[in-house]
């Protein structure tokens, strides 16, 4: 992640954006040090253009939650007029408001104009002949290269939404998502578009920026209310809130991805810690950070995917339960993996000398290949064994 810089002379903040062409089948291309990463022609969709931007604009890459909840009318004002003035690519404008504010606007954009890919830096200088403070823009990319870029992750993410299926309610697009980030999705820290939804939907690499963007713009084709967040853990981070049936949940994909070593040993492992979660569960290793302005709170269970999928265990007796309803679920879709979580910590470290016993889980096995017509072998780990949970690997033997 990218981290404010404030200096006596100037303010500096890393940020990326989207907008539009007036041309009709144009064809674009992107280079990278003389390198051609992607070529397409296109025809914009209806209602695809506007007088913001000199590049294209996907429908579904603007999220509104800081702009509609967060600004007041006058810094909406602002925000336009700051979108259009980046749509365009000026590199100098009159510093319009407070410097303080301006940063926040300026925030604000970078976490909601998800298709503009472009900006590096901007700086506040003081211009002596004018006796006024004026920002100056830095960009990374051409409107041709923003283009084709934004071209390409529209093309990516119609493939992903093509997957859905009629009966899935939102819950089950938002796993969706979330499972096609984790399993397609590396990890990246040396990509140089590893911050964009370009990045995470077409390149398969992705920092958490590039990572919640694109969870971000997925929500936003199916109409999921959705709100990204920044914080820290380790490091400075960002990831997803989405609202879902009158409650807010918190998402990071980021963290829902296996370590390398887990991973190398079982691809196909995905993780669910932070999958629609309140936000006493977050801060036990994030620190939300309201800026450009405080997020929703979440505090609803309903849709937690524990809960949701019966894999919560709430007593010993319990246990064999959610273990079947997690594995059996898992088997369905033919994944390698299923996760419990226990309510306390002491229900988790009393199961744990139940797990020893290799006969505990024959029943649950039986059933499943009675429903399910797989024979399988369950292993199991405590790779979050602090959070309380259980991962089960699957091996099917036919």
């Amino acid at each position: 992640m990218r981290k404010l810089k404030y200096t006596a002379a100037a303010l500096m903040i890393c940020i990326l954006m989207s907008g539009c062409s007036d041309d009709q089948n144009v064809e674009y291309h992107v280079y990278s040090n003389g390198v051609l990463l992607d070529s397409s022609t296109i025809t914009p969709a209806e209602g695809s253009k506007n007088n913001s931007a000199d590049f294209y604009i996907p429908e579904g890459m603007v999220t509104d939650y800081y702009k509609t909840y967060a600004l007041t009318d006058e810094e909406r004002r602002i925000y336009n007029e700051t979108v259009k003035n980046l749509g365009r690519l000026k590199e100098t404008v009159t510093l319009p408001v407070d410097s303080n504010i301006y940063s926040r606007i300026l925030e604000t954009i970078r976490l909601e104009q998800l298709s503009f890919n472009h900006i590096s830096t901007w700086r506040l200088d003081y211009a002596t002949d004018k006796q006024e403070f004026v920002v100056n823009f830095f960009y990374r990319l051409t409107t041709d290269e923003i283009s084709s870029m934004n071209i390409a992750a529209e093309r990516a993410a119609k493939e992903i939404i093509a997957q859905l299926t009629p009966e899935m309610d939102d819950y089950e697009k938002l796993k969706f998502f979330h499972d096609y980030l984790v399993l397609n999705c590396d990890s990246d820290t040396e990509d140089e578009y590893a911050d964009t939804i370009y990045g995470a939907l077409v390149r398969k690499k992705a920092l958490c920026e590039g990572y919640t963007k694109a969870f971000s713009y997925l929500c936003n084709l199916v109409g999921i209310e959705n709100v990204i967040v920044t914080g820290e853990t380790y490091v400075r981070h960002m990831w997803n809130m989405v609202k879902l049936n009158g409650n807010w949940y918190h998402v990071d994909v980021t963290w829902d991805k296996p370590d390398d070593k887990l991973h190398e040993e079982y691809p196909d492992v995905i993780l669910y810690q932070y999958f629609m979660v309140t936000d006493s569960v977050i801060k036990n290793n994030h620190t939300i950070v309201s800026y450009p302005a405080e997020p929703p709170k979440a505090y609803g269970t309903e849709e937690n995917y524990f809960v949701r999928e019966g894999a919560d265990v709430t007593s010993e007796d319990g246990l064999l339960t959610a273990a079947e309803n997690a594995i059996m679920g898992a088997v369905k879709s033919r994944k390698t993996s299923a996760m419990i979580k226990f309510s306390t910590t002491d229900l988790y470290l009393s199961s744990l000398a139940y797990l020893g016993d290799e006969e505990l889980f024959t029943p649950v096995i039986e059933r499943v290949k009675a429903e399910c017509g797989e024979n399988i072998e369950l292993l199991w780990t405590d790779y979050y064994g602090q959070y309380r949970i259980l991962t089960f690997i699957i091996n099917y033997e036919n």
